[in-house]
């Protein structure tokens, strides 16, 4: 950049006050609008089933109560090898 002592004055351009109209804007006032949300139908249905896994309860209490009684009375029977054959056949399915 180079500064030299030109005396050339500068003219300046007054330009015009729009500052009243940007003030006030067109249509019903910020205190007087509401906002409104819209939900797609899919959310509505998404909302729903969450409602619906809400009201489900997390622990099936009959099942427990009967596996209970089944230790309690010693007819309860874990059988080793289905469990580990289950555990395989999830284990490989994973893999895919």
């Amino acid at each position: 950049m180079k500064i030299t002592d030109d005396p050339t004055p500068i003219k300046l351009v007054k330009l015009p006050d729009n500052s009243a109209a940007e003030s006030r804007p067109e249509g019903p006032s910020p205190a007087h609008r509401k906002d409104r949300v819209s939900l797609s139908l899919q959310a509505r249905e998404l909302l729903k089933a969450q409602k619906a896994l809400a009201a489900i309860p997390d622990v099936r209490a009959d099942k427990v109560e009967a596996i209970k009684a089944r230790i309690a009375d010693g007819t309860y029977r874990i059988d080793s090898e289905q469990i580990a054959a289950k555990m395989i056949r999830e284990a490989l399915s994973d893999d895919e």
